[in-house]
């Protein structure tokens, strides 16, 4: 049985995957949804000595190791209308499309997963901390855990979820 039944995942997390020999992992334990635009953003990574390795995640569509999805613009205007720029201008075109379908999942049980931390804001200021999983929590639980950078962590995602709550509670991170 998979991990993970629903899981959304940003682009920077697709690009780590790959870049560290996980994504098939990760496909096995995992039902994973991509953003279409993630489709676009996620692409190739580069290794320590520079090197370019292409990645085709078509194939993994054609092949339905993964589902994509996307959002209609008026959905994405709806989700964006909700929150100050300051969050706005941090979030990238990923980003948007998945926070934006996760809010619009009423009877499915997504997780997002990130390295973003306003991907994590924007959760704690809606008050769904529980909508969101850091990858080094997707690997504990699929069996392949090892040491990830801070972005990747439990920690990160915790600290970042709780600054956002604070935010939205004050009225820093969404419109009145």
């Amino acid at each position: 049985m998979k991990k993970f039944r629903l899981l959304l995942l940003d682009a920077n997390v697709v690009i780590a995957l790959f870049a560290r020999g996980l994504w098939d992992a990760v496909l096995e334990g995992c039902d994973v949804h991509l953003a279409e635009t993630v489709l676009g953003e996620a692409h190739f990574y580069e290794d320590e000595e520079k090197v370019r390795h292409d990645f085709d995640l078509k194939e993994c569509v054609s092949q339905n190791k993964l589902k994509v999805f996307s959002v209609l613009p008026s959905e994405l205007a709806l989700f964006k209308s909700q929150f100050a720029p300051l969050y706005l201008e941090k979030l990238d075109p990923g980003e948007t499309e998945s926070l934006a379908y996760l809010l619009n999942q009423k009877e499915q049980d997504f997780r997002l997963c990130s390295a973003d931390k306003i991907v994590y804001r924007i959760l704690g200021a809606l008050r769904l901390r529980d909508k969101g999983v850091s990858l080094e929590e997707v690997l504990d639980a699929i069996g392949y855990g090892r040491q990830l950078p801070r972005h990747f962590t439990k920690a990160y995602r915790e600290q970042w979820t709780a600054r956002g709550f604070t935010e939205g509670l004050t009225g820093v991170a969404l419109h009145p």
